[in-house]
């Protein structure tokens, strides 16, 4: 069985994302469109830290502490990563974080990766750059430090700036959550909180509790035993050659249910913290599908920004009291305004609300349509339903 969640979402925000700039300029990252015009972007990697940040936040999930991290490599190429050990017991699952969004584990032979089950999208702008910008300096900093030490110049800079609609999507492979895959050869380093160690073996050892595995480490004339962790469920276990080969789950599938919708919850509150602001990345527009062993799709390309001119002509009425008795004015006003509409092609929307999300969800878990799409909008954006089938 093959389960997917397919959402395209659309929030409006302020300068999401810089790049590196050059000098004092402060750089937005952007991305040149079909149409040649270039659009502000951000990128799957800072919406994935906003998620874990916000999820952390609200307390919907728990991340790794530092005990069960590593630095791996030398000198520049130094990167951190799950420590072995946390891999071979299966604690990783434990993990949203790892779970939900994958990891590369280098130090093991062979390498160690897992694919996320949840795919982020980088956000794209749905308007184009029009290379705003604002020039800033510490100018209240320099003036205390003027009345003390005479002339201090404050250091200016330039920081572009674009606010407006974004559009991104994510996909949620449900039946990849909660289950990994490790592999790891004999004499393989694992990284304990003590130091490294070699990988004596693995051995299948059973109890009241059922099967589990034995994992046996030597460092010098120092040995270690580690056992499985008593949260995954051992599914295979085999050697070929000198490589061995782990697959754990997760016993409680509840928690793996619990797991996407936190997730689901994390998306629809999505905060981010830049640059002393904190931005309001919840969606205005969430298009949500739920596929069971069927192909899933994106509705992405069909959910259009209109730029909707209007106009309305109303008469005001003033009255005013003078010694002459009332005098009564009719005035006629004319008011235009330019407006965002968008449009959902072949899709009617409801409400967005956290309760009817949740509810829709429900479904890939239930044995109903293989199956089906729904449109949640906020009450700040108007949506038509597009022309389409």
């Amino acid at each position: 069985m093959s389960r997917y969640i397919v959402m395209d979402l659309v929030f409006y925000g302020n300068s999401l994302n810089y790049d590196q700039g050059s000098g004092n300029y402060q750089e937005l990252k952007k991305i040149t469109k079909w149409d040649g015009r270039q659009y502000t972007l951000v990128s799957r990697y800072a919406l994935r830290y906003s998620m874990l940040d916000t999820a952390d936040k609200f307390g919907l999930f728990e991340l790794a502490e530092a005990d069960n991290l590593v630095k791996s490599g030398k000198g520049d190429s130094t990167v951190i990563q799950p420590a072995t050990e946390f891999l071979l017991t299966g604690d990783i699952l434990e993990y949203p974080e790892f779970d939900l969004f994958g990891y590369l584990i280098t130090e093991t032979k062979p390498q160690n990766f897992r694919t996320a089950p949840v795919k982020v999208g980088h956000a794209v702008s749905m308007t184009p750059f029009m290379y705003d910008a604002h020039f800033n300096a510490n100018i209240g900093l320099a003036n205390r430090m003027r009345k003390r030490h005479g002339e201090m110049k404050p250091n200016p800079f330039t920081a572009e700036e674009h606010q407006t609609f974004y559009q991104y999507s994510i996909v949620v492979d449900v039946d990849s959550i909660g289950e990994i895959e490790v592999y790891i050869s004999e004499k393989s380093d694992v990284t304990l909180a003590d130091g490294k160690y070699k990988l004596e073996s693995i051995e299948k050892v059973s109890s009241l509790k059922g099967d589990g595995l034995l994992i046996k480490l030597k460092k010098g004339k120092n040995k270690k035993e580690i056992l499985q962790s008593e949260n995954v469920e051992l599914c295979d276990f085999e050697k070929i050659d000198k490589v061995y080969r782990i697959r754990y789950r997760l016993k409680d599938d509840e928690k793996i249910k619990k797991r996407i919708m936190n997730l689901i919850k994390t998306v629809m509150n999505l905060k981010r913290s830049i640059k002393a602001r904190d931005e309001d990345l919840s969606p205005k527009i969430m298009v949500m599908g739920l596929y069971r062993d069927s192909p899933y799709m994106t509705f992405k390309d069909r959910i259009v920004l209109l730029d909707e001119y209007t106009e309305e002509e109303y008469d005001e009425i003033e009255e005013q009291e003078t010694d002459n008795g009332r005098i009564l004015k009719v005035r006629h006003v004319t008011s235009k305004q330019r407006k965002p509409v968008f449009e959902v092609e072949g899709l009617e929307a409801e409400s967005l609300d956290v309760d009817k999300v949740e509810e829709f969800v429900e479904g890939i878990f239930d044995d109903g349509e293989l199956s089906r799409v729904a449109v949640f909008t906020d009450p700040s954006v108007e949506l038509r339903k597009g022309s389409g089938d």
